[in-house]
């Protein structure tokens, strides 16, 4: 009897502990959906997004979730579905936006289906953080948040009015931190999917994507 006894409240603290996880899970996942959707109206500028076939999946990276999904900017007849990915990262039950892209146009719908293809099933992305970038210098700080003026020559570009990106790899690198809208930036090498790495006095110190990015060009 005692061992029936213990069993049971074995078996009760088992499925107890079952039932926390799935509602931190659930609330994560909630958390997660929330920050897409916000990330989805920041990007669009509109009201009355619509979406479909949201989904989340765990990545390999722990403590990671990524969200999937296609948003409508307008409900005119014959607007179309864009394709849209955010990762959100956790810190407890705090969510972090860090990396999102929406196909709003031709390159940046490229990135979202090559986003989709690496993070839009259970266990996507990379299982580990890349390493850290070197930190930029205050002078490249500081450029970024002065007025830009027109670059001349070979190996500039101009950061887009939506702003960008720093990240310390191609595909799938890490944010470093956003750079503003109209920041300067000195291109020192170049990869492969339209990928500029950008640094200070010829020394690399992240990269941005070109969808990002407007005139004038390195070429």
């Amino acid at each position: 009897m005692r061992l029936n006894a213990a069993l049971a409240v074995a078996l009760l603290a088992l499925v107890a502990c079952r039932e926390e996880r799935g509602s931190a899970a659930e609330a994560r996942e909630k958390a997660a959906r929330e920050a897409g959707a916000a990330a989805v109206l920041e990007r669009l500028q509109v009201a009355g997004v619509r979406q479909r076939g949201v989904q989340v999946f765990p990545q390999a990276l722990a403590d990671t979730l990524a969200v999937c999904g296609r948003a409508q900017a307008s409900t005119a007849a014959g607007s179309p579905f864009l394709p849209y990915v955010a990762i959100v990262s956790f810190e407890g039950a705090t969510p972090s936006l860090t990396d999102f892209v929406l196909g709003a146009s031709g390159r940046e719908a490229s990135r979202a289906f090559a986003q989709m293809i690496n993070r839009c099933y259970e266990g996507g992305g990379p299982a580990t953080r890349p390493p850290p970038a070197p930190e930029l210098g205050d002078d490249v700080v500081a450029q970024a948040q002065a007025p830009a003026e027109t670059p001349r020559g070979r190996g500039t570009v101009i950061v887009a009015r939506s702003g960008a990106y720093l990240r310390n790899g191609t595909r799938g690198g890490a944010v470093i931190r956003s750079l503003p809208p109209s920041s300067t930036l000195q291109v020192v090498g170049e990869a492969p999917g339209g990928w500029y790495q950008v640094g200070q006095g010829g020394s690399p110190v992240g990269w941005v994507h070109s969808s990002v990015l407007q005139g004038p060009s390195t070429r």
